[in-house]
């Protein structure tokens, strides 16, 4: 189905190509120009000293080098950079059809000689290479010209001017003007009516086309008289008869030289690397373009946002779950009473007691009730006797804890052992005065 060239099966032809492989190679130059402006404008961007010239006279510049690059595919192969990538080869339009060839009933030699006889003429290959080069050149130039003319009106700019009608003004200037916005006001009015006209005539070329009911695919193939054909693989490249015998004869004369060996070379190298490179470009451009115009970088973008939001809340969340359990610890904590570690709660600087009553009470075992002997400390910093208060942990209950005498918190170096019956007495420090 790929090989159909019309929606017509009796006038099949392997050879002519379909009209879905000419739009493709017409879209795929189209694409070429925008590509490369792209690639400079970005390397100017980052060097505008040496590349900012080159964009400026980019359609110029663009405008040489395509027209070196298809003057050369055009000698060679008959087609254009672009169409020689589906295969295609451009061919005079005979007056003998493959209809009339195929019937002869010799086809291969026929056919061999046909394709020699309407390989182009250095006519046709100037024609094309204008074609290809010098009428989009134009046809851009006349693009920006009808939009400078378009914001011209709308800005009201035309009545800036001076009028052709002042008397003070010279007679030759005022003629000149006259013509100027005569050509001007028509070419304003008449561009568009043109242009719609060309791609009318093309589209309905292209539909014929499709039907089989002309060689010609569009306007320009028809103004040139040329038609398209499939290259097959094993062809040589289309050339006329007058170069290739010449070609031929100079080629048995003498053998080619060492510099035009290496400058084939580079062409040849410089052939691979434009099919490689610029196909490349072209992908990526296209991809660019989807992807600005496309809504996936902007849902991409709002999924992106949501999930930064809900991990944001997670986050927050977490974080106010462990403040609340840290709050109920604290209240926690404050209501549990103090462990026999803790360390004592001092009397307030405000309390009624004087240094005396501090000095007598440290003096003094709060269990005997007499002057301390060897003073001992316990994990509360309470300093008794050592024989009373070995004496009261000893004495205490085996079935409850035992507490300080005076802050009533519990001694927890101090245990019950089952086994012995008794009291394994620890955390008291002995203190040297």
């Amino acid at each position: 189905m790929s090989h159909l060239s019309t929606l017509n099966p009796l006038l099949l032809d392997p050879s002519r190509p379909t009209l879905f492989e000419l739009v493709s190679a017409s879209q795929l130059s189209d694409l070429l120009s925008p590509t490369v402006r792209y690639i400079l404008a970005s390397l100017a961007s980052r060097h505008p000293r040496y590349l900012l010239r080159l964009v400026l006279h980019f359609d110029e510049l663009y405008a040489l080098l395509s027209a070196a690059i298809e003057l050369r595919c055009l000698k060679l192969s008959n087609a254009s950079f672009t169409e020689s990538f589906y295969d295609l080869a451009r061919r005079r339009v005979l007056k003998a059809d493959r209809a009339v060839v195929a019937a002869s009933g010799s086809l291969p030699s026929v056919q061999h000689k046909v394709d020699r006889l309407a390989a182009l003429r250095p006519r046709e290959i100037y024609s094309s290479l204008f074609a290809l080069v010098g009428l989009p050149y134009i046809l851009t130039k006349l693009d920006l010209y009808y939009e400078s003319l378009q914001a011209a009106s709308v800005f009201r700019s035309h009545a800036q001017r001076s009028n052709p009608d002042d008397s003070n003004a010279d007679p030759i200037a005022r003629r000149k003007l006259k013509l100027k916005l005569f050509i001007t006001k028509y070419f304003a009015k008449l561009y568009p009516s043109l242009k719609l006209s060309a791609s009318t005539i093309s589209l309905l070329l292209s539909i014929l086309y499709l039907f089989g009911r002309t060689p010609y695919h569009s306007l320009t193939d028809f103004l040139l008289a040329i038609r398209y054909t499939r290259q097959s693989p094993d062809s040589a490249p289309f050339s006329s008869p007058s170069r290739s015998s010449s070609s031929s004869s100079s080629s048995s004369l003498s053998s080619p030289s060492p510099l035009r060996k290496l400058i084939a070379l580079a062409l040849r190298a410089s052939d691979l690397t434009l099919k490689g490179v610029l196909p490349t470009a072209v992908f990526a451009l296209k991809l660019l373009e989807w992807w600005h115009a496309s809504d996936f970088p902007r849902q991409l973008a709002q999924s992106t946002r949501r999930r930064q939001r809900e991990e944001l809340q997670q986050q927050q969340q977490q974080q106010q779950q462990l403040d609340e359990m840290d709050a109920e610890n604290d209240e926690q904590s404050a209501e549990e009473p103090k462990y026999a570690l803790d360390p004592p709660d001092l009397p307030s600087p405000t309390s009624d007691t004087s240094p005396d009553d501090d000095k007598e009470t440290n003096e003094q075992c709060a269990i005997c009730h007499h002057k301390i002997k060897e003073p001992t400390a316990i994990e509360t910093g309470q300093v008794f006797c050592y024989s009373c208060i070995y004496s009261y942990i000893n004495s205490s209950a085996a079935n409850s804890p035992v507490r300080c005498p005076v802050t009533k918190q519990r001694l927890l170096l101090c245990r019950y052992d089952a086994v012995t019956e008794s009291w394994l007495v620890g955390g008291l420090r002995r203190l040297v005065v």
